[in-house]
């Protein structure tokens, strides 16, 4: 009677499930997909004056910089071990004469790619960034949509996706910023968000001099190094990875994506359409890194769910759940046999913070499950007399969270204004 009842009952779920998937797509199609206010999404949006149709949710980087009125080269680097990295380069403001100022690198956190630097209009870090004169370099990590590339295998091979966060930082930023620097002859800032500030911090340590060469300063948007006192309720799921990481590889072949892949239509019909979508489609992201359903931007959600979303591999995914579940900021665990073989040791080495050679600045949320107050003051007691000259700078709106960095709706005042006077007087 009991497997009875519990056979109804998942019946049941599936069923309600599938209606309600069903019933969105039945539900009336609109052209204009962004409104001003979360309320106009309900009704007839073309007919609502608060609501117009934005193409930016599916163009490509080039095409939205584009779009917007600003000059924007593609360019290509290869990296030691053979990936075809692309990087977008915005030269100067809209409206110059076309006179670059100095360089600065903007490199994306994890499962998503250099979209989510220019792809909310005025409010975009990368638009804010040029409008101000700096030239700006927007990259891209190995086996993002806009560098799935490899001189001898292709990106379907399993042999390609076999990278963590050491290749990220070791060989990936390296040969961005030598490409950088040989093109404009100038130091850079380097800006990266969440695993791209770590990947900034792990070629700052190996590559010491050639860093302090290279670059100006390392800002680090929520600082990924040390995580030991992650609050998010996902460090109690990580604990199964080992158990079910054997499994998801395989189904995987190693090509992982989180948020699913960039446009995905599936994604567009369940989350975009309608506030409530929105919001449920957020729930396990927020739940991850801080919840902030305040901070929804009701003009530009509807893209960045859609576009904020890219691969990342099995191996640097399990490398990020290291480092949560260790609390150090350590190389890959491989595990005892071969760490003895790789490293010479049965525990992976520890990158040494006390190698950096150059400044840095930290700034945190107040509402980042990920990276808490006690981790980033961890840090910025550990780097070396000279790299941190600067006072930790905190966003002070209590619920901004880990993706509030990019998406807030009110990130420009919170956060932008005071970084660009920040950058003015370096």
């Amino acid at each position: 009677m009991t497997s009875f009842i519990y056979s109804e009952a998942k019946f049941v779920v599936v069923a309600a499930i599938v209606i309600l998937t069903l019933s969105v797509y039945l539900l009336p199609r609109n052209k204009n997909n962004v409104c001003t206010s979360f309320s106009d999404y309900y009704g007839d949006r073309d007919s609502n004056k608060n609501c117009y149709y934005n193409p930016e949710a599916k163009l490509n980087v080039s095409q939205i910089i584009r779009g917007r009125g600003y000059t924007v080269e593609e360019h290509h680097v290869i990296t030691k071990d053979g990936y075809i990295l692309t990087l977008f380069r915005i030269p100067h403001p809209k409206n110059s004469l076309g006179i670059s100022g100095p360089p600065v690198f903007l490199q994306h956190g994890a499962v998503v790619n250099s979209a989510s630097f220019i792809n909310r209009g005025s409010k975009s870090l990368g638009f804010i960034l040029a409008d101000e004169g700096y030239d700006v370099w927007l990259g891209n990590f190995r086996g993002t949509t806009y560098s799935k590339r490899h001189t001898h295998i292709k990106h379907t091979d399993r042999r390609y996706w076999h990278f963590d966060t050491y290749e990220l930082g070791v060989y990936d930023t390296s040969a961005n910023i030598d490409y950088i620097h040989e093109v404009t002859g100038q130091s850079i800032i380097y800006i990266g968000h969440s695993l791209g500030s770590t990947t900034g911090y792990i070629y700052g340590v190996t590559s010491p001099e050639i860093a302090k060469e290279k670059l100006k300063i390392i800002i680090s948007l929520a600082p990924t190094l040390y995580v030991k006192n992650w609050k998010s309720l996902t460090r109690y799921i990580f604990g199964l990875w080992s158990y079910a990481s054997p499994l998801i590889a395989a189904l995987t072949n190693e090509e992982i994506y989180l948020r699913g892949r960039p446009g995905n239509p599936i994604r567009e019909s369940l989350c975009t359409r309608y506030p409530f979508q929105m919001y449920y489609c957020q729930f396990f992201e927020m739940a991850t890194l801080g919840f902030d359903y305040e901070q929804n931007d009701p003009e530009t959600l509807p893209v960045t769910l859609l576009q904020n979303a890219d691969a990342i591999s099995f191996r640097t995914l399990t490398h990020c759940i290291q480092l949560v579940l260790n609390g150090t900021l350590a190389y890959f665990d491989h595990g005892a046999e071969t760490n003895l073989k790789v490293y010479g040791s049965i525990h992976p080495p520890q990158y040494d913070l006390s190698q950096l050679k150059v400044p840095t600045y930290l700034i945190r949320a107040l509402n980042d499950l990920i990276i808490t107050k006690e981790d980033v003051e961890y840090v910025h007691k550990m780097l070396p007399n000279g790299t941190n000259p600067y006072d930790i700078y905190t966003v002070e709106h209590q619920l901004f969270n880990h993706e509030d960095f990019l998406t807030a709706r009110d990130v420009v005042p919170l956060l932008y204004n005071h970084l660009i006077t920040f950058m003015n007087k370096l």
